[in-house]
């Protein structure tokens, strides 16, 4: 048993265990097919995120966007494999194509490039005499941002076109950068999931439950489509959207939903206002997810949801919050609990890196690496040449040499973190809002003792660690888990996601530079993306450079006290049979999205463990069909309304809002 294994859940059946087969090769029409469906999905996902900003597919772990490309392609399959069954998809190009979308979708992401392309242009077009930003724009590496004010003049203000040589020139070069960027960092992921894959994926079992619908939804006998069970929670989940969306359009349709609650507005008194903003909300789909997650998480999730904020009525009750409005520091805490995840992750592979590490350099380990995505000499030597250009990139860009070293070793931390979290137990969610690389070494350093230029790129580094939702890595590792289940090659789908990666920067820079140069970043468009994330951005670096700060040593010792506690808590479940509290649930709950998800997975905790109390293993497998169908319910009938709004330009209903 793992620092992280629980005791035995009940399995999935097929999908849970790796299968040995022949591994095909990742077909030529697999790849055409799904990078055709980038650019209309990169279309979709912009649309809805940032130009009307009301519904959201990446902000989940599993992205309904791909999962509804998904649903397309595998009904006109069903078509072929009745018909003309020698020209049928099998289940290996099925994924791959979900997974490709997948990692675009990842790109264009509210967390990931979206913001991104808000700060390239945000701090030279809304600098003026009175907030001094000019004061600190040059130290901003001038190849990074858009710095040609007429350019930025139609990106802005709309009604204009991006296909003048004008425009073009000047995003042309900092998104080549960018792009080069990104690439860097996706190549240094895969090598990442290649050294730990099969620790995690063949010697210790983790059962991914984020690829469990995808792969219930491509077997080539059918059998999900033939289940009852299935069709119920299909009707169920769809006829909900339904209803919702047409009440959306006509206010007379009674709504059937329920998230538009805030349990704060019953705690007007202090200490307990210190409660703050508190959703109540249920989403089918998360429901649905949250079936699928192991019962002591369910119940850590919910828990730790509440023990946070008991935390802050705690805090302000003792007058901590006058002080220090910041106590209890939730993000530092949580952050501290990914460290502890990540260092918990790494130890108990120790065996495996090291028999990686002899395989690589010719010292007669026993390690296979005929399966992997690549040879365990090339991700090794890959990995360590991607974290050198990151780390020379972002001294070209301004950070002294040591701390670029630093910055990316704590961002990787964070990645490994997530990756091991969706591999284990697959939160529907996970942000780690605000508390990224830049902001906690501004934490432990102080801004004081920091120059102009590493403020700066610390500011242009905000949109990749912003939050994690869309976090590129744990996709990737779960494509090879598909990749394996189905027998295909896994070089072969990492380079698909590769090349799906690119496709997805290019479509993501274009459909993004189109739509605002014609409606307007600060025109038209609604999403908070468009400009959000550049004025908090800059915001906080003209606040750093007026106000230096000294170390934060409370927010530095929040962070060992949630390392503590997280690591004290995998010891404890390691150690202790039925023990319900779970690092994972300690370290995801006090986030932004977890205030949406949290009574959803309250329900679904409620719901399995009635089914394990009453039923046991066969009950579970015989309920999953219909958990499958409430998640592929609301994702069609949802997605399908948010296309309707975007097309007929009406208010989209938002099948999730975290």
């Amino acid at each position: 048993m793992t620092a992280f294994t629980q005791p035995p859940e009940p399995s999935p059946g097929p999908a849970a265990s790796a299968a040995v087969v022949p591994a095909r090769r990742v077909s030529f029409r697999a790849v055409l097919i799904g990078l055709l469906c980038i650019p209309l999905n990169a279309v979709w996902v912009i649309l809805m995120e940032r130009v009307d900003g009301r519904a959201f597919s990446s902000t989940a772990s599993l992205f309904f966007t791909a999962v509804f490309f998904l649903m397309v392609v595998t009904a006109l399959n069903r078509l072929l494999i009745r018909h003309l069954p020698r020209h049928a998809l099998h289940q290996g190009e099925l994924l791959t194509i979900f997974s490709m979308v997948s990692i675009a979708t990842a790109m264009a992401a509210v967390d990931f490039m979206s913001p991104l392309i808000t700060i390239m242009g945000h701090g030279v077009w809304f600098s003026t005499p009175e907030n001094n930003w000019e004061s600190f724009l040059k130290d901003l590496p001038q190849w990074l941002i858009v710095t040609d004010r007429e350019a930025l003049k139609g990106y802005y203000l709309g009604s204009s076109t991006l296909y003048r040589w004008e425009a073009i020139r000047a995003w042309l070069i900092p998104a080549s950068w960018w792009t080069l960027f990104i690439m860097a960092l996706l190549w240094t992921m895969s090598c990442l999931n290649t050294v730990l894959r099969a620790q995690w994926t063949d010697k210790e079992r983790l059962t991914y439950p984020m690829t469990q619908l995808p792969i219930a939804m491509t077997r080539e006998d059918g059998s999900l489509y033939r289940n009852r069970l299935f069709w119920m929670g299909f009707a169920l989940a769809g006829g909900l959207s339904l209803i919702n969306g047409l009440h959306n359009l006509y206010p007379s349709v009674p709504a059937l939903t329920f998230n538009g609650f805030d349990a704060g507005q019953w705690f007007p008194q202090r200490p307990w206002n210190a409660i703050g903003w508190t959703p109540l909300a249920i989403f089918p789909f998360v429901v649905g997810l949250g079936y699928l997650l192991p019962v002591d998480l369910l119940f850590s999730c919910w828990f730790f949801f509440l023990f946070w904020r008991l935390e802050k009525v705690a805090s302000s009750a003792m007058g901590f919050m006058a002080e220090h409005p910041k106590f209890p520091y939730i993000d530092e805490q949580m952050f501290g609990g990914y460290m502890a995840i990540c260092l918990f992750a790494l130890w108990t592979a120790r065996p495996h890196l090291r028999e990686v590490w002899q395989k690589a350099f010719g010292r007669g380990a026993t390690i296979s690496e005929a399966n992997e995505p690549m040879r365990f000499r090339t991700a090794i030597v890959g990995a360590f040449c991607g974290f050198l250009f990151l780390t020379g990139f972002s001294y070209a860009a301004g950070l002294p040499l040591w701390l670029a070293a630093v910055f990316f070793l704590i961002y990787f931390a964070i990645a490994i973190s997530v990756t091991r979290m969706r591999a284990e137990l697959g939160p529907p969610t996970h942000d780690l809002h605000f508390i990224g690389p830049g902001q906690t070494l501004n934490t432990v350093l102080g801004t004081r003792s920091l120059d102009g230029p590493t403020l700066g790129v610390f500011a242009l580094y905000y949109w990749f660690n912003r939050a994690y939702r869309a976090h590129p890595m744990p996709h990737q590792l779960e494509a090879f888990k598909m990749a394996q289940l189905s027998g295909t090659s896994q070089k072969g789908v990492m380079f698909a996601l590769l090349l799906a990666a690119l496709a997805g920067i290019f479509f993501t820079f274009w459909v993004t530079l189109h739509v605002s140069y014609e409606m307007g970043a600060a025109g038209r468009i609604r999403g908070w993306a468009s400009l959000g994330y550049g004025t908090e951005a800059f915001n906080n670096l003209a606040a750093w450079r007026a106000s230096p700060a000294r170390p934060d040593t409370q927010a530095t010792f929040a962070m060992f006290v949630g390392f503590v506690i997280a690591s004290v808590l995998m010891i404890l479940k390691l150690n202790i049979y039925g023990w319900p509290f779970h690092a994972l649930g300690f370290s995801i709950s006090g986030g932004w999205s977890m205030m949406w998800a949290w009574l959803s997975l309250f329900v679904a905790w409620v719901l399995k463990s009635l089914i394990l109390r009453y039923s046991g293993l066969r009950g579970y497998r015989a309920g999953l069909p219909f958990f499958f169908g409430v998640i592929l319910g609301d994702f069609l009938i949802g997605g399908i309304w948010t296309l309707l709004g975007l097309i007929l330009d009406i208010p989209i209903y938002s099948l999730w809002s975290g």
